[in-house]
């Protein structure tokens, strides 16, 4: 009966897509409008994707991001998550995520499939024991439509592993690829989203081995990719050039500072102008939310970017 279900809307779905080609409002109509905000909080990730019914939430950056991105959810009238997914547990991707679940309805949280000794995991597990959530370990792919969103949520093909606190520390570009042990930005979930014409990919932390596997992934290759979240705020590796070419996206969104204002806050985590000069060779329009949010909003035809100060409303009213 599922399958059955599965292709119905299948069949629904391609009819309404071929009416597109001949009659652009029905396609607009058909299909409802898809906004992506890519929260301005440096080098962090949080990023919010919300559909007519629906909302996804990617990462939540650090400690000090939870409450203003929990604010500004309720500012807008979001107060349930259907889908909470942490790529991975770093603290700016997680270090936020207990203060959106005490705050926020949460239906379901999905994380990678390795575990992590540290403070902000900490106070995640124990949001979610609070919230009586229990996670789902990604450990194989995972397809869902919300509206007419289709989310393709994969995971790394990686063995479970556990970090200990003092085995989880920083590695430089070099180090990374040259590790024979992984690290938690080698479990990074990754997630692409469809909406009618237009096609989103949201990478993580992937290294080299991550983008290594989802350039062998058929299934995340054979669509033409819009929007690209740069992979580990905009960094190098071995198979950085190779995947930003592979995707050529006609966006680009690196969740860090240009290289040319970087030095005074991260300077040994720069982006990399390797990553610039290979965006800019395909004629990738690149935004960088340093200190400010990106908004992309899809209406299933037409794909459309803005910087936005997300948090103007929010501290308008503190």
């Amino acid at each position: 009966m599922k399958i059955y279900s599965r292709v119905i809307a299948l069949i629904i779905i391609l009819v309404l897509l071929v009416g597109c080609a001949s009659n652009v409002e029905l396609c607009v109509d058909a299909v409802g409008t898809m906004e992506v905000r890519v929260f301005g909080i440096g080098r962090s990730d949080a990023i919010l994707i919300t559909t007519e019914n629906h909302t996804v939430m990617i990462d939540t950056g650090e400690i000090q991001h939870g409450q203003y991105i929990a604010h500004y959810l309720f500012e807008q009238g979001i107060t349930t998550i259907d889908y909470l997914v942490i790529t991975h547990f770093d603290s700016d991707h997680v270090g936020g995520a207990y203060v959106i679940i005490n705050e926020i309805d949460v239906i379901s949280v999905i994380v990678p499939n390795y575990s992590r000794e540290s403070n902000h995991v900490d106070r995640f597990e124990s949001a979610l024991e609070d919230a009586d959530i229990e996670p789902l370990i990604l450990t194989e792919t995972m397809r869902f439509t919300f509206d007419s969103a289709e989310f393709i949520i994969d995971s790394s093909a990686l063995e479970y592993f556990h970090f200990a606190r003092e085995q989880d520390t920083y590695q430089d570009d070099a180090a990374a690829d040259e590790a024979t042990q992984p690290t938690g930005d080698d479990y990074s979930i990754i997630v692409s989203v469809t909406h009618g014409d237009n096609s989103f990919l949201f990478t993580g932390d992937a290294v080299a081995g991550r983008l290594q596997e989802l350039l062998e992934n058929d299934e995340i290759m054979n669509i033409n990719y819009d929007f690209l979240k740069v992979p580990r705020h905009g960094r190098h590796n071995r198979q950085s050039v190779d995947f930003i070419q592979a995707i050529s996206p006609q966006y680009a969104v690196i969740t860090g500072f240009h290289p040319d204002s970087l030095s005074q806050y991260y300077p040994e985590r720069p982006t990399d102008e390797r990553i610039i000069d290979a965006l800019g060779h395909i004629g990738t329009e690149i935004f960088f939310t340093m200190s400010i949010g990106v908004l992309a909003v899809s209406d299933g035809v037409e794909l459309t970017l803005q910087y936005i100060d997300f948090f103007d409303v929010v501290r308008s009213v503190e």
